[in-house]
């Protein structure tokens, strides 16, 4: 996703944002003020659907749409009203004229809270509860059926209180833990997570609607930045029409799918990283008010902050319509770059990498006397002027990067000392990979290798990557991928914190995994078109059908660590047809299964150690069949 500075977007935004919101309106002007409570009957009407046909009117416009799901208790669960049909001329037309009218963006919270109280049913209804992670962080999501008690219309929120027959749609959930967890929060809810009960005679379906265009606002509309701009203009002249056309192109086909699911990704990895920064400084505020603040916190706020900045830069560059249509991410597009080959003087030169260099530090690295050095005060420096066959030496300490490394020749980069004290930081919070490797070898030993990114940390596209002593801190939703005919080596090294995918082997690939630890994997935000996460994804090659016997190139995994993670520890991914040709018996040993399955893959000795979604796992293409 390319970046650009605020004059750039500035030149764009106003007169765009304007002239869209400007046409909107003109084409919704017909609409009565109480169009909503009347009775419409053009295809874009504010229609819902009920067992008895399409209600039209506010007071009985509703869907009669039963919980998604198919157990047990989700079916005892009565029917909640789901509002449908609602066209983008509509949006602009409520959220103008009924809710924001000319409002600055800090008076957006007063404007819906006089709409609420306007508009909703203050007390007396009942809703299922669809708990977000955000509200249920420790206990995961479920439905709960609830009845609300008091709306608080300034804050969005309402007083509930739990229906008896106890009701919820995941048996290991317990009343009494749903009790405890209401009463943390006063028993306050957020109006957005209640979905009113379908009645027959359509009571609550104005109550349905009016939850609906919240929800889609602070879904959709509203930017975690939003509330921090005190400029005086106005919010639906500036950001409605743009946003509102943005959420229309990403849902109907206009934008690409590879941009649309960049577009998400960043948006998810702003309110995780902004998470992460509140939580930072509320450590930084919690210290001793009479010491001094720690200069390494200083400088990690200052990084996160620019970090956000350059995030939020990229959103603002999807939501312009000029630049939308003329950028496609060229930046998350880049090739692999080209090899520099040998020096044209044939040496090898041994980089040495640090802000302070002593005759005893270079002594004791016991060179050869031949050895020919270059120092360099950035890692940067060193990486544009390596050769093939050249060593890069990083002494302790963080070394920085604002842009992705490719590594394209043969070079060997390690850590001079505990890996722990080398960190490599690379910050390209908007690119689809930090370390890009696509040399026919390529060595990184003793380093901690850290990255802010969308894709994956580390991206074997071709050729030999060997990692040995190494620790991956993966900031986006992959760790280390392979793809096909790449081969990784990779020997006591540890990978965590990616959001889907710790290790992703494609088909094709070659990989040898021995004494590694994988864990922490699976627990970050994900759109829901993204695949269930596992610390070690195989995706196993189709047979060809010239040579049904060949075998594909071998996958060793011996004496790893797997886990704990909130994934899968090993899953692999067949063809349908392979999968169903599949002995699966679930008193088989694991790794013996996989063995007498797959012959490609050797496996020895691996522990796997709390997988939440289970230790290993053969996917076919369409259903998951579970040893378990």
């Amino acid at each position: 996703m390319e970046v650009f500075g605020d004059e750039e977007l500035s030149k764009f935004d106003e007169d765009a944002s304007r002239v869209i919101a400007k046409e909107a309106l003109e084409r919704t002007r017909q609409h009565e003020d109480d169009a909503i409570l009347s009775p419409k009957t053009d295809a874009n009407s504010n229609d819902v659907d009920t067992p008895d046909g399409t209600m039209t009117s506010l007071n009985d416009s509703a869907e009669k749409l039963p919980i998604l799901g198919c157990t047990e208790a989700q079916s005892a669960f009565p029917d909640v009203y789901h509002v449908t049909n609602i066209d983008h001329q509509e949006r602009i037309r409520v959220y103008t004229e009924d809710i924001l009218g000319d409002c600055r963006p800090d008076q957006i919270a007063v404007r819906f809270a006089q709409y609420v109280l306007s508009h909703i049913e203050p007390a007396g209804w009942r809703a299922v509860w669809r708990s977000s992670t955000g509200t249920t962080e420790t206990t995961g999501a479920f439905d709960v059926l609830v009845e609300v008690d008091d709306v608080r219309p300034e804050d969005l929120n309402a007083s509930v209180h739990i229906v008896s027959p106890f009701l919820c749609d995941r048996p290991d959930v317990q009343q009494v833990s749903v009790e405890n967890l209401l009463a943390s929060r006063d028993y306050m809810l957020p109006l957005s997570e209640l979905w009113p009960l379908y009645d027959e005679n359509y009571d609550h379906g104005k109550t349905a609607l009016v939850i609906e265009h919240i929800r889609f606002f602070y879904d959709n509309i509203w930017r975690p930045w939003d509330g921090d701009d005190e400029e005086d203009y106005s919010f639906v002249l500036r950001h409605l029409g743009p946003r509102l056309m943005l959420y229309h192109d990403l849902h109907t086909g206009a934008v690409p799918p590879s941009t649309t699911e960049q577009y998400h990704a960043t948006l998810a990895l702003y309110q995780q990283r902004l998470a992460e920064l509140d939580k930072f400084e509320d450590r930084m505020g919690a210290a001793d008010s009479d010491s001094e603040l720690d200069s390494n916190d200083v400088l990690e706020c200052a990084r996160r902050h620019e970090e956000l900045d350059a995030l939020k830069r990229s959103i603002q560059v999807m939501e312009n319509p000029m630049m939308r249509q003329t950028i496609c991410f060229r930046g998350c597009t880049a090739g692999p770059g080209v090899p520099k080959g040998p020096r044209p003087d044939g040496e090898r030169v041994t980089h040495l990498i640090s802000d302070k260099l002593t005759v005893g530090t270079v002594t004791d690295l016991g060179l050869p006397p031949e050895t020919i050095l270059q120092y360099h005060t950035s890692l940067q420096m060193a990486l544009d002027n390596t050769f093939e066959g050249d060593t890069v030496l990083l002494f302790p300490g963080r070394h920085v990067l604002s842009q992705p490394i490719k590594l394209c020749d043969p070079i060997t980069i390690r850590g001079v000392g505990n890996p722990d004290d080398v960190t490599v930081e690379i910050m390209v919070a908007t690119m689809q990979f930090a370390i890009l490797c696509s040399s026919f070898h390529v060595t990184m030993s003793a380093l901690t290798l850290q990255a802010s990114c969308l894709g994956s940390t580390i991206d074997v596209t071709c050729g030999w990557t060997k990692l040995e002593k190494c620790r991956v801190k993966c900031g986006g939703r992959i760790g280390v991928k392979v793809q096909p005919k790449a081969m990784l080596t990779m020997m006591q090294c540890e990978v965590t914190g990616a959001n889907q995918r710790g290790i992703d082997l494609e088909p094709g690939c070659e990989a040898e995994l021995v004494d590694n630890v994988i864990h922490g994997h699976g627990s970050g935000p994900a759109p829901g078109y993204v695949s269930e996460p596992a610390a070690i994804r195989v995706q196993a090659l189709k047979p060809s059908p010239n040579s049904p016997d060949d075998l594909p190139p071998p996958l060793v995994f011996k004496h790893n660590r797997i886990g704990p993670n909130t994934a899968y520890g090993l899953q692999i991914l067949v063809d349908q047809m392979e999968h169903c040709r599949l002995e699966l018996s679930p008193d088989t040993p694991k790794e013996h299964a996989i063995r007498h399955s797959f012959k490609w893959i050797i496996t020895e000795g691996n522990t796997f150690v709390e997988n939440a979604l289970g230790d290993v796992e053969i996917c076919p293409s369409i259903e998951t069949i579970k040893f378990d």
